[in-house]
């Protein structure tokens, strides 16, 4: 089957579409982009050049993917990129650019979800089971990592990174680092205990959740240096594979590990089940 292609739909020279993808009206397709196996274009969508996109990706009405990126000092000249996985789906007016730096790339991962008016900046990393809601904002050099839940109305600051499986509630503008497993809110946002919900969901033994949330209170609400509460959670719990991923985490900071605003314990319970979502959207 040849691909569906609409006669109002541009390609440039240079294009390379897949043989099955359903491309809308008035798309626009710029030359060296690559488009992989069924995937479906909407309408009015712009893939710019030098972008890549894997199979079966879903982009919606008016998202524009691949073009320069909104960097003063980008050279048009420049050949760099922007990677997208597999099984993503880009809500209306998702935009995502490429990287700066001459071979450099902009990376999202697989089995994402981008909603509307989301956008990811240049030299952004973006893993695997990402969720973004509505108008979620990525800075440059922004990481976000497997199974991160991010909502409405966010913004993260240039270099910020979310740790794997944290959950950001909506309306929320970070300057620091979250650690894995965690989550936050505010602005400036700071942490509000473990994302019980997320580990649940993602079947985490009861023992490793127990043992992430020692972590949580020796790190925040204990009053110890950062250093004393690894040196204390790997005494009790460093045969933890996720308590080993917090701790790399961690230790490879560059804007910090943003701090809590209150010393109360959010999760000052056992029963995970009546556990309480942070504002914003469900985990």
């Amino acid at each position: 089957m040849g691909a569906k292609i609409h006669p109002t739909a541009i390609l440039s020279t240079g294009a390379e579409i897949a043989d099955d993808v359903e491309i809308g009206p008035y798309c626009r397709i710029e030359g060296n982009a690559r488009i992989g196996a069924g995937c479906v274009l909407q309408s009015q969508v712009l893939i710019g050049c030098n972008t890549i996109i894997g199979e079966r990706n879903f982009i919606g009405h008016g998202a524009v993917l691949g073009t320069p990126p909104q960097d003063k000092k980008f050279d048009l000249e420049c050949q760099s990129w922007l990677e997208i996985g597999n099984d993503n789906i880009f809500r209306e007016y998702a935009t995502a650019n490429r990287a700066t730096g001459e071979g450099k790339k902009t990376i999202i991962g697989s089995n994402c979800m981008l909603m509307a008016y989301s956008h990811v900046a240049h030299n952004c990393f973006v893993g695997n089971e990402v969720i973004m809601a509505n108008v979620a904002t990525l800075a440059g050099h922004v990481e976000i990592h497997d199974w991160c839940v991010i909502g409405g109305v966010i913004a993260l600051h240039q270099f910020t990174r979310l740790g794997k499986g944290s959950f950001l509630g909506g309306f929320s503008a970070l300057r620091q680092d979250l650690p894995p497993y965690m989550r936050a809110a505010g602005n400036p946002g700071s942490p509000g205990g473990v994302n019980i919900v997320g580990m649940q969901r993602r079947g985490f033994p009861i023992a490793t959740i127990r043992a992430i949330r020692k972590f949580y209170k020796l790190l925040f609400l204990s009053g110890l240096k950062m250093d004393d509460a690894i040196a204390q959670i790997l005494d009790l719990h460093g045969d933890i594979p996720q308590i080993q991923e917090i701790i790399t985490f961690m230790k490879s900071t560059r804007n910090g590990i943003m701090r809590p605003k209150s010393q109360a314990d959010p999760d000052d319970s056992d029963d995970f089940e009546g556990s309480i979502p942070m504002p914003g959207m469900s985990r």
